[in-house]
């Protein structure tokens, strides 16, 4: 099990009864999700072109 799916269970684990720890564990969940991405490069965004007109 990798240190993200560690962390996730124990905020499951420590929040399944607490509503405002609840939205506080979504939200580090999605920042997750985006840390992840950007390492995995998926995250990068890609640049206009400049028209040679």
């Amino acid at each position: 099990m990798g240190m993200r799916d560690t962390v996730v269970k124990k905020l499951q684990q420590a929040t399944c009864d607490k509503p405002e720890l609840n939205r506080r564990f979504l939200q580090v969940w999605k920042s997750l999700k985006d840390v992840e991405q950007v390492i995995q490069g998926g995250g990068k965004k890609k640049e206009k072109q400049k028209s040679g007109h």
